[in-house]
């Protein structure tokens, strides 16, 4: 077979190669999330340095409110702003049923003023890692229009991958006749 013909041939299977291979790169927080319960959470403020940097990426793993110990970084969740926040737990009490935490980010001077309080048997997302500077972007993308245009160029270069497949093959089949 003629070399040009093989060459023509790959061109277009490189292309539906690398939208699958972005495709996948995309999935693999969502896979991670599901089958593992890991979590992500970009570091939004400086409270935690010089553990995490602020556009840091933490990687969260689900841990029973009974097994975390005092030195832990956590994720909680402020319940007047609803804001999701980590930081390290300096105190762990027991009262009633709950576990009460007390928490400091370790560049602030004191503790939060509010205590987490958890019930038992509830799992908490535990800091176990972090991918650096990645957060701000992953923050960036993560509301509702980013990621429907996100999806749409992927659908979008897929099926131009595919098209140009097809038509490569089909100029391939024209030359053989």
């Amino acid at each position: 077979m003629d070399k040009t013909l093989e060459d023509k041939r790959k061109k277009p299977f490189l292309s539906v190669a690398l939208a699958l291979i972005f495709a996948l790169f995309l999935l693999i927080p969502s896979i991670a999330t599901a089958a593992f319960g890991v979590g992500f959470s970009p570091v939004l403020s400086p409270s935690m340095v010089p553990a995490y940097e602020v556009g840091d990426l933490q990687i969260t793993s689900p841990v029973s409110v009974e097994n975390l110990r005092v030195g832990d970084i956590i994720l909680v969740r402020d319940e007047s702003s609803f804001a999701t926040f980590s930081h390290r737990i300096s105190k762990k009490e027991y009262l009633a049923g709950y576990y009460l935490f007390t928490l400091k980010g370790d560049s602030n001077p004191t503790v939060d003023r509010a205590k987490a309080t958890i019930p038992i048997g509830v799992e908490v997302p535990k800091v176990i890692g972090r991918i650096p500077n990645i957060g701000s972007y992953v923050n960036d993308f993560s509301n509702t229009a980013a990621k429907q245009s996100v999806i749409g160029l992927l659908v979008v270069l897929l099926a131009l991958a595919i098209f140009r497949y097809a038509l490569g093959a089909r100029k391939i089949n024209k030359e053989n006749k």
